[in-house]
């Protein structure tokens, strides 16, 4: 009930996630629900499979009584069965408590379905170990029968089986393509699937291990695109280009090819600058994000002698003492830094514009253009040069370097390093506070630990569980982002954000779910 399950049950408008009809799990277990489909012909017994994240991957039905009830529902192939939105069931709690379970008639949470009884076992890797989906038998109550708990853990078995024997095929077709990798001889070369690493030499010399678990998220954001192009720093702190794709035939299998920033350098003599010119800077800049995106340090970051003064002190100091200090500041031979330029007082920003207009060395810091309006957004308009920084939970595969980066501001002497779970954790994070509620976080690790590897264990521990939200696609970032928008416009009212958003409340709450937001 306080995830917001009614008894009466909830039309679920979503269309779901789209799911991969050739992923391992479902080419696992084809033949055994092909097999199983056979079986159950006649009578009135039903098979649904869903994914490790509890969206419905596979149904079939021989009483379509069921499939009704599922369909008033809008529970299909790509919406999830999760505990938190259908309430108690065979699929959603037994990803829950990671074991077999009988769910019978009223055991059920939501009133359309306590007719019905149904078997769930979870299908886990023998290799990982790791839980890849789960198999659903249900029947109407009065059909339950003690002997389908066995029966289903037998073609569970099956699908467990097959999944090794596809786990080897993958691993053979990555082997393959990291050997015939071109690049394998002369640059620093690294394969990753599901359960295996394969790096040459110069991998092995470039990369510590909480470089892969960026990896990993990298190639989680590859969705289904076949390759992609970015640059990350890595832990040691080396900026390198990096060309990932995917690898056909081998599931989920990442070749990833690296560039240290030092083999990108031209080899001609850089054009000389002036005396005064800031590194990266041909004019005015703005650097706009939400709050705690590093939108400050970004800007000591490009200018570290720059004059910073913060917009909010024209109402604490009073309009006329904070524009005789940007006098001051702008009559001075070094970059003026104006700070939250969106808390600027209206009746100044004429004297930032013509400040701008005159193409004075300035920094300005703002909070996202697109919520900005009035004098603030003419203002913003009129500067060429703007940066974005993403919130942090955009920033996932950079998660290890800036908490790193933060350990050592916070303690230099600290000799700590974050093992790849603890990477993978904080990167699954929502993260609402962004760098500052990092800054937090690590600030209660060196509580704990100064030296050595630092384990979940040491993450407080609200942060120690991952949230059990799959890794979302472009597109659900986005609209993830989007909401979390329209609820901040709005101050939290659903009923505005969903009119602002052009959906009914109901497919807000259900999206609200869907994208794990807490708000």
């Amino acid at each position: 009930m306080l995830s917001g399950v009614a008894p009466a049950g909830l039309r679920l408008d979503d269309v779901g996630v789209e799911f991969d009809p050739s992923s391992r799990l479902l080419r696992a277990a084809a033949p055994v629900l092909e097999k199983l489909a056979d079986t159950l012909l006649d009578t009135r017994y039903n098979l649904l499979l869903a994914d490790r994240d509890g969206h419905i991957v596979y149904r079939w039905f021989a009483d379509r009584r069921l499939e009704n009830v599922l369909d008033d529902l809008g529970i299909r192939p790509g919406v999830t069965g999760a505990e938190d939105v259908i309430g108690t069931n065979a699929i959603g709690t037994t990803l829950e408590i990671r074991r077999g379970i009988a769910v019978y008639g009223e055991e059920h949470f939501i009133e359309p379905f306590k007719p019905y009884s149904c078997y769930g076992h979870p299908i886990i890797s023998p290799v990982t170990r790791r839980v890849e989906g789960v198999l659903d038998i249900s029947c109407q109550a009065r059909d339950a029968n003690p002997l389908l708990a066995p029966f289903l853990v037998r073609a569970v078995e099956e699908i467990e089986l097959r999944l090794v024997d596809l786990s080897k095929t993958s691993e053979r077709v990555l082997m393959a393509a990291f050997q015939a990798e071109p690049w394998l001889r002369s640059r620093a070369v690294a394969a990753l699937g599901e359960d295996v690493v394969l790096t040459n030499k110069a991998a092995v010399d470039l990369l510590s291990p909480s470089d892969y678990a960026s990896m990993r998220l990298l190639a989680d954001e590859l969705d289904r695109a076949s390759e992609h192009r970015t640059r990350v720093h890595l832990s040691s702190g080396l900026e390198v280009d990096v060309h990932l794709s995917r690898v056909s035939g081998a599931g989920t299998g990442t070749l990833f090819r690296f560039i240290p920033a030092e083999q990108r350098r031209h080899s001609a003599t850089p054009p000389a600058r002036d005396a005064g010119q800031v590194p990266g800077m041909s004019g005015p800049v703005l650097i706009h994000g939400p709050s705690g995106a590093g939108r400050s340090t970004e800007a000591r970051k490009l200018a570290p002698d720059a004059v910073h003064l913060d917009c909010t002190d024209a109402t604490t100091l009073g309009e006329q003492a904070w524009t005789a200090s940007l006098r001051t500041a702008l009559a001075r031979d070094v970059p003026t830094c104006l700070e939250n330029i969106d808390l600027l007082p209206p009746a100044l920003v004429p004297l930032v514009v013509d400040a701008v207009a005159a193409g004075r060395r300035l920094i300005l810091t703002s909070a996202p253009v697109r919520g900005l309006s009035g004098p603030h957004l003419a203002l913003a308009s009129i500067v060429i040069d703007k940066r974005e920084l993403a919130g942090l939970q955009e920033r996932a595969s950079e998660i290890g370097t800036l908490a790193m980066r933060l350990v050592r501001d916070l303690d230099p002497a600290a000799n700590v390093r974050l093992i790849p779970s603890v990477i993978e954790t904080l990167a699954a994070r929502p993260w609402p506070g962004n760098l500052h509620e990092l800054r937090a976080v690590m600030a209660e690790v060196l509580k704990r630990r100064s030296s050595g590897d630092v384990t979940v264990q040491d993450l407080p521990e609200h942060y120690r569980t991952t949230i059990r939200a799959r890794h979302l696609a472009r597109r659900e970032r986005a609209e993830r982002a989007a909401i979390i928008d329209a609820l901040t416009e709005h101050d939290g009212n659903k009923a505005h954000a969903a009119k602002d958003l052009g959906i009914s409340r109901t497919t807000l709450y259900a999206r609200m779910r869907a994208l794990k937001i807490d708000f």
